[in-house]
């Protein structure tokens, strides 16, 4: 109760943040919308590329994998860095409009988006760096026993800590990405400690958030019947997605404006005016 208590104000105090600049919001929308594009254009190429196997494994009569097409992981990694390098420079913006709302200051959607530009050499050597790491550990996870895959969840979490300052690093510090998870993990044990557990669950929150939508799709399938209950399910089906979407649309925001504000509070020890003293210090705790 006291992480959910911790959360709800986070979120509050973040959506004061959101209320004076909604732009904010833009860059998630972005994100998602380059995402899809994206992957499209590489899942059409990488289709074309693999259907003389298809056809050349159903003509040898074998059942068609991966290894009849050389092209098959070359693409599936130009899509994991594709997508990394894309949410990564929209998060740098946000990121970088975020800290400018958090210390006064009037940045636009505009000068966001000019620093991840600015940041795009570095971005997509993260988006590499990133890339790799996330399809290693996927990979050994897969090839391993109950215990394997447990260490791999567990050095998994264990980097996805390191990083969790990487993003503002990126877009405010002139660092490699090396240097930068470097820094970030630096930024982490230095302010929190190296045995720490997570003080907030933000995911709880939007999720408890998401039930009004979940229930009411869920009451559209027991009232009525016929033609108007399919209708009315329909219409509550869409009004539950569109529901959703603005959840996930404000969550990724939230979570961008705090992590900037934990940068701040991690680099210079300032609690920004938005936020309360015993709720930045509070984001995460000591273990038991």
């Amino acid at each position: 109760m006291g992480k959910f208590s911790r959360s709800w104000e986070l979120v509050k105090q973040s959506f004061a943040i959101l209320k004076s600049d909604k732009q904010l919001m833009l860059f998630p929308i972005l994100s998602a919308a380059c995402c899809l594009v994206v992957t499209i254009l590489i899942a059409t190429g990488g289709t074309l590329l693999t259907l003389p196997s298809f056809a050349a494994a159903a003509a040898a009569g074998e059942k068609w994998t991966p290894a009849h097409a050389p092209f098959f992981y070359p693409v599936l990694f130009l899509l994991y860095v594709a997508n990394y390098f894309v949410i990564v420079f929209f998060n740098v913006a946000l990121v970088g409009v975020a800290n400018s709302r958090l210390v006064g200051g009037t940045w636009t959607m505009r000068d966001g988006l000019e620093l991840a530009w600015a940041r795009k050499g570095t971005i997509l050597q993260w988006a590499l760096v990133a890339a790799t790491v996330g399809i290693i550990l996927k990979t050994l996870e897969e090839r391993m026993g109950l215990i394997g895959r447990i260490v791999m969840r567990i050095i998994g979490v264990a980097w996805a800590l390191a990083c969790y300052f990487v993003v503002p690093v990126l877009a405010f510090e002139d660092l490699t990405p090396i240097e930068a998870v470097q820094r970030s993990s630096k930024l982490f044990k230095d302010t929190w400690g190296e045995k720490v557990t997570g003080g907030f669950s933000l995911s709880l929150v939007f999720f408890l958030l998401a039930l009004p939508g979940i229930g009411l799709f869920v009451l559209s399938i027991f009232v009525g019947f016929g033609a108007q209950s399919f209708a009315l399910v329909g219409v509550c089906f869409v009004l539950m997605m569109l529901y959703f979407l603005l959840l996930s649309v404000v969550s990724s925001a939230v979570q961008g404006i705090f992590n900037a504000a934990l940068y701040r509070y991690a680099c210079f020890k300032q609690v920004p005016p938005a936020f309360s003293g015993d709720l930045i210090t509070s984001a995460w705790t000591p273990k038991a």
